[in-house]
């Protein structure tokens, strides 16, 4: 099994119900997923403000 961690870098997520069905497919394939606290954050077109964004980056980057 792999550990898939999503988050949004850039752009925010517009479409929240395939952001879910998309996590439940990979799921369902068998992959443990785990989804960054700020994922589905919004600041203007992206996906949270600068510091949220780098956090994130972070996150996933020690996440393994």
């Amino acid at each position: 099994m792999s550990h898939i961690y999503i988050y949004s870098p850039s752009g925010a997520v517009r479409d929240r119900a395939a952001f879910r069905r998309g996590v439940k497919r990979l799921t369902a394939m068998g992959h443990e997923v785990e989804v960054d606290e700020a994922a589905l954050a919004s600041h203007m077109r992206f996906a949270g403000d600068d510091e949220t964004r780098l956090a994130a980056i972070h996150r996933a980057a020690a996440s393994g």
